[in-house]
């Protein structure tokens, strides 16, 4: 839709790589502090729709947005090329740069902590990932 029906604000759209599309939403005045408010998972920007208001009402210039393949954003099937083309995880080139060796992992109390190799992939190879979202 042309307007969110959660805040009332335009949803506006940036044309990504590969032409796919960001939704975002933005308040507050032009010359504001820019904060940019990104959602977790199973959700869209218009989560943030108390947020964006209060931020922007004391003066910051608040953008909220639809990660790609969330909400309003462009959501093109993970195996697809387009999927693919902007997939941030194609930046590893050998299987040594997708895993950081002998990484410590603990609890929050520091009890029990062990050393093991994190493999940084997604674990199903979807484009959908915090490579692609970084970017």
């Amino acid at each position: 839709p042309p307007v969110s029906p959660a805040t009332s604000l335009p949803n506006q759209i940036y044309d990504w790589k590969e032409k796919q599309q960001i939704r975002y939403q933005v308040d507050g005045p032009e010359d504001g502090e820019p904060v940019l408010l990104v959602h977790g998972l199973f959700v869209n920007a218009d989560h943030w729709r108390q947020t964006i208001k209060a931020a922007a009402q004391k003066g910051y210039r608040t953008y909220a947005i639809d990660l790609w393949g969330c909400g309003y954003s462009s959501k093109p099937p993970r195996n697809s090329k387009q999927a693919q083309a902007v997939n941030g995880e194609n930046r590893f080139t050998t299987l040594e740069q997708n895993i950081l060796k002998n990484i410590e992992l603990g609890t929050a109390s520091g009890k029990n902590t062990r050393m093991a190799d994190v493999d940084l992939r997604h674990p199903i190879g979807s484009p959908y990932n915090f490579y692609t979202w970084s970017e």
